[in-house]
């Protein structure tokens, strides 16, 4: 996605950086945001923080319409499935990114574990229950013998 849409990320990028950048500023931190990348002033020295395409929740977004999109369900079930999902995937990015911004201006030697372990499992952890979610209280058993695709009907 970098190398066939750089402009694309690059604004995702910019804009996930200025949604963590509102909740910090309302939060009373204190920042400077150029472009992507945060610069903190800590009391333990300057911190540096870059929003990358990984940080946008754009990949997580692509694995969780893609499973939506090949389950066999109705169109109808399927919209539900993203209109209630991607929204949630992205409240869940910008909380992470704005704990773990908060954990590197307060903790910068609990960052690594939070960044690169607890919220990757938890981010796949939400994902999948959101699916299962989905699975289970939208999407609605079909009779037996009835496709899912519309186009391909059973001949008589």
């Amino acid at each position: 996605m970098t190398r066939k849409y750089p402009s694309l990320v690059t604004g995702m990028q910019n804009f996930v950086a200025a949604e963590v950048a509102w909740c910090l500023k309302n939060l009373g931190y204190v920042f400077k945001l150029n472009g992507s990348t945060f610069t903190f002033i800590t009391p333990h020295g300057g911190e540096r923080l870059i929003v990358i395409a990984e940080c946008t929740g754009l990949y997580t977004s692509i694995i969780y319409f893609s499973i939506i999109g090949a389950y066999p369900a109705r169109i109808g079930e399927k919209l539900v499935g993203l209109l209630f999902g991607l929204p949630g995937i992205h409240l869940l990015n910008l909380t992470r990114m704005v704990f773990i911004s908060l954990v590197l201006y307060h903790k910068r030697e609990w960052f690594d574990f939070f960044h690169g372990y607890l919220w990757q499992v938890s981010f796949v952890i939400f994902m999948l229950l959101l699916v299962i979610l989905w699975m289970t209280k939208v999407v609605k058993p079909r009779p037996a013998g009835k496709s899912a695709d519309p186009i391909s009907k059973e001949k008589d």
